[in-house]
């Protein structure tokens, strides 16, 4: 029986929850049904990891992460690469993730190679009003004429679902809710020493510790997050402060603690590889996004039960209960951030009963196994498996390895 070939498309392999969403599919996905392959733009910070361990990935040289007219012509190169990738691989299916990858690699497989079933994951809807009134009407329109040709939109979220049939984004379109899973296995070095993993951090032992986990772009709003520390700071010394990643706001962020005095307890040190050490430490886990879809860094933080303190957008609502396993606010509303920070801080009571209510709370839909048993029914209803590759015979054409290197395979 035929395997079916899914060729997943996402704009740029760097940490993140679209990304490790589709990486954890592709290795999960049960090899004697399915057979993925995955394009991307180069430059991401996991290309290496990434061409290491999966050999049907292809680089996209065209494809770039931003979104802006001077690339313009670079968006329609890679509309041109996606789609003599997809003649070349004739995929069964077609699964776009990532606002910018998801219009150009429809748009590619609507031109290209219509005999695919082509489906978007929206990982949050990543376009908002605080980008400005036309940005967000470009996309909206966008995602409207690109659903035209979608044969299922896949959400994380049910709110994020909500306001996609909202705005019309949806209609017409089979639409599923699946969650993105993570694995909640705590997966801590043997001995592990709390105090130590702080020394080596330079936080004293009696300090409390809160942490983000999140790149410093608009979206993700880490400006918040040194205010927020600023007015907790302001009333209680013993607290450090750690957001990680990087990105175009890095900088801005570290003047902007630098200027409140406050940049040796509020630490900014980049992309990590001790994401569960960092949440074993932590005693508040803070957000302050403007726009998420499932918080995979809030599901790992509730892993180790840490409670949340975050903004109240998008699927957080549906990951964090209010007053049960953490704090929701009103987006943008610093004060209030700081506020249910500090009430956590100083009473240690209710900080322990949040952490108990999380160890009781059924986490079973967002976990891999659910994920990947989810996708895998969505794949098998779009092409069933004795239809697979049916339609490949007719017509096939040969493309020589040396003409297809030229758009940066990795094999």
């Amino acid at each position: 029986m035929a395997k079916i070939k899914i060729l997943y498309v996402i704009t740029r392999l760097d940490q993140g929850g679209a990304q490790d969403s589709v990486l954890t599919t592709i290795k999960r996905l049960d090899r004697r049904q399915f057979e993925p392959y995955l394009a991307a733009g180069p430059g991401g910070r996991l290309d290496g990891k990434v061409k290491r361990e999966f050999k049907n990935l292809y680089f996209i040289p065209a494809l770039k992460h931003d979104v802006h007219v001077r690339y313009g012509l670079h968006d329609m190169w890679a509309v041109w690469q996606l789609g003599r990738l997809m003649r070349r691989l004739r995929p069964d299916i077609v699964h776009t993730n990532a606002p910018k990858a998801g219009i150009l690699g429809r748009i590619a497989a609507r031109i290209f190679w219509r005999k695919s079933k082509v489906v978007h994951t929206f990982h949050g809807l990543g376009f908002a009003k605080e980008q400005g009134e036309k940005h967000f009407s470009f996309f909206v329109k966008t995602e409207k004429f690109c659903a035209k040709f979608t044969n299922a939109l896949i959400f994380v979220s049910k709110k994020n679902a909500s306001e996609a049939a909202r705005l019309g984004i949806n209609k017409g379109v089979r639409n599923e809710i699946i969650r993105a899973g993570i694995s909640f296995e705590r997966k801590l070095p043997a001995n592990f020493d709390p105090t130590a993993k702080k020394a080596a951090l330079k936080i004293p032992a009696t300090a409390r510790f809160v942490l983000a986990l999140a790149n410093f772009k608009p979206l993700k709003n880490p400006l918040h997050f040194v205010l927020a520390a600023n007015k907790v700071l302001s009333t209680n010394k013993n607290v450090y402060f750690m957001y990680t990643g990087d990105g175009p706001l890095k900088e801005t962020a570290e003047n902007l603690a630098k200027h409140l005095g406050i940049e040796k307890q509020v630490l900014m040190p980049g992309w990590r590889g001790d994401t569960d050490e960092l949440l074993a430490i932590s005693d508040v886990y803070v957000s302050t996004s403007l726009r998420e879809g499932v918080p995979m860094s809030i599901l790992e933080a509730q892993a180790h039960q840490v409670p949340t303190v975050g903004y109240d957008v998008d699927g957080i609502s549906e990951v964090v209960t209010n007053n049960r396993t953490g704090f929701l606010v009103p987006p943008k509303d610093i004060a209030r951030l700081a506020e249910k920070i500090t009430a956590l801080l100083r009473n240690r009571s209710l900080l322990e009963r949040f952490k108990q209510n999380i160890a009781r709370r059924d986490f079973g839909e967002f976990t891999v196994p659910v994920m990947i048993r989810r996708q895998e029914q969505l794949y098998r209803a779009l092409v069933p498996q004795a239809r697979a590759g049916r339609t490949f015979y007719k017509r096939r054409k040969t493309y020589t390895k040396r003409k297809f290197t030229s758009m940066g395979e990795n094999k």
